[in-house]
């Protein structure tokens, strides 16, 4: 078999119309390639949606038009409905190409459009090729609407059955491959709502997490985009490519969905001591008591009494003050555990009542935040369950790494981060730059039970700070100062 130049030709824009992997570009090809090989001086692209043809692309060379490319929408144009009365919808309901010499002399269809564009523009509608966008599955997705064929001395003429066949065998293929971009499109959408669906169960299980994922996925995607931008010449950093920051940015949105599984209470514990205050409270209550009824019965004389009496209050003031600190230092420590020697006998029960029992103690013991050794091991297995959950979803090609991004978000460079202790060689560029994006935002955060927003200058400075222990990438904590600074 001898394949000539023509056939070459259609075999070429088949083959780059398959390889085309945008949408928006897929359409413009198939338009630019049709048009170009009928000699079309104009063309009007519809795709079919909700039973309504939409004006995606429209090119005229003569009037120097060309609308609706890079995707942007056809706002100022109505779509066709989908009435036989139309060439193009005639077209699509009957999966048939039309080929019209001259419209003018039609009386099939209604041309009130084409004329009364013609009339507007000053432009002559003649000939017309109208070919439907059939897929695999034998569904019509769009229309080409080809208009005015010229000869090679610019005279207008109509389309040869020739080019009937080669658009539609040239539009058979783009359908094709329009069809499956739908389809993958559908199914990142629906990934996304899925993901969307799951990052507000997390944000919404408590009030004091409301907005975290949605701005850790916010600043890693405009932090990124900031690495990258062309003004910039980098050379201290890999590129990110648009796949992989999209891989970032979902493993962002869904790296606390191990939260699910940690128990509410610790969640939401505003303070050392949560619900056992109030208890306490009715304890101390009972110790004054009890110390009353040791000084009626001369048990304890006054000046023992008014001592102890002092002890309590000047314990229960400490507690309370201790209690919501951010911060406790050593004498304070000392004070609180000075308090467990403050005991009293309850005679009538023949039990001892202690002023706060070991538990507390335990609790006000934290030195810093609200969580206590244990409380904020079970916290820190949320970045195990986040691995477990996003194990069980099946993550194909283009999000293969969400699962690893979202588990390691809080990983160090120098080992000392959680859950695995990973280090530097195993912590890739968009993990370094989702946990300063986490860190960033928990300590800016101004819906945390356990502390007050911290100010940008000092929540970078903390940042800083970790880079030079070796936690952070300095690198990386430099450009995101800088990134903070010019967008806050």
């Amino acid at each position: 078999m001898k394949i000539t130049p023509d056939l070459k030709r259609i075999l070429d824009i088949a083959v780059s119309l398959t390889a085309e992997k945008n949408y928006s570009k897929l359409l413009e090809k198939l338009i630019s390639e049709c048009m170009d090989i009928t000699g079309s001086d104009a063309g009007t692209l519809y795709i079919l949606k909700d039973n309504k043809l939409e004006f995606m692309i429209m090119r005229n060379n003569t009037m120097n038009v060309y609308r609706g490319g890079d995707g942007e929408p056809i706002d100022s144009v109505p779509p066709v409905v989908l009435d036989e009365k139309y060439v193009c919808a005639y077209s699509a309901i009957n999966k048939k190409v039309i080929n019209v010499r001259d419209v003018h002399a039609d009386s099939q269809f209604d041309w009130q459009g084409p004329k009364k564009y013609d009339e507007i523009t000053g432009y002559h509608t003649v000939s017309m090729l109208v070919v439907p966008l059939i897929d695999h599955k034998d569904k019509v997705i769009g229309v080409l609407q080809l208009i005015n064929a010229q000869d090679s001395e610019g005279n207008i003429i109509g389309f040869s059955a020739d080019s009937e066949s080669v658009v539609f065998s040239i539009s058979s293929e783009a359908a094709i491959s329009l069809s499956n971009m739908i389809l993958v499109k559908q199914l990142r959408e629906m990934i996304y709502s899925f993901i969307s669906a799951l990052t507000t169960a997390i944000d919404q299980r408590t009030p004091y997490n409301a907005n975290h994922s949605y701005n850790v996925a916010r600043y890693c995607e405009e932090f990124a985009k900031y690495l990258m931008r062309e003004e910039k010449e980098r050379t201290d950093f890999e590129y990110i490519t648009d796949s992989e920051r999209e891989q970032l940015v979902m493993a962002a949105l869904v790296h606390d969905v191990g939260k699910l599984i940690t128990p509410i209470e610790i969640m939401n514990k505003a303070d050392r001591l949560d619900f056992r205050l109030p208890i306490m409270e009715m304890r101390w209550q009972y110790f004054k008591t009890l110390l009353k009824l040791d000084l009626a019965e001369n048990r304890i004389g006054t000046e023992e009494y008014e001592d102890i009496l002092q002890q309590v209050d000047d314990g229960i003031e400490l507690i309370k003050k201790c209690n919501t600190a951010g911060f406790l230092d050593e004498e304070k420590i000392a004070a609180i555990k000075k308090l467990n020697d403050l005991k009293i006998v309850d005679r009538a029960e023949n039990k001892l009542v202690e002023f706060i029992t070991d538990d507390e103690l335990c609790e006000m013991l934290v030195v810093r935040g609200t969580l206590t050794a244990e409380e904020r091991k079970i916290i820190q297995m949320h970045a195990v369950y986040t691995d477990r959950i996003l194990s069980e979803i099946s993550f194909q090609e283009d999000f293969k790494y969400v699962r690893k991004f979202a588990a390691a978000h809080h990983e160090l460079l120098d080992g000392s981060g959680y859950p695995n202790g990973l280090k530097a060689d195993d912590l890739p560029l968009e993990v370094r730059i989702m946990t300063i994006a986490d860190i960033y935002d928990s300590l800016t955060a101004d819906d945390r039970p356990y502390k007050k927003a911290m100010p940008v200058e000092k929540s970078l400075s903390i940042l800083k700070s970790m880079a030079e222990e070796g936690k952070l990438d300095k690198n990386l904590v430099s450009e995101f100062c800088k990134y903070i600074s010019e967008n806050n």
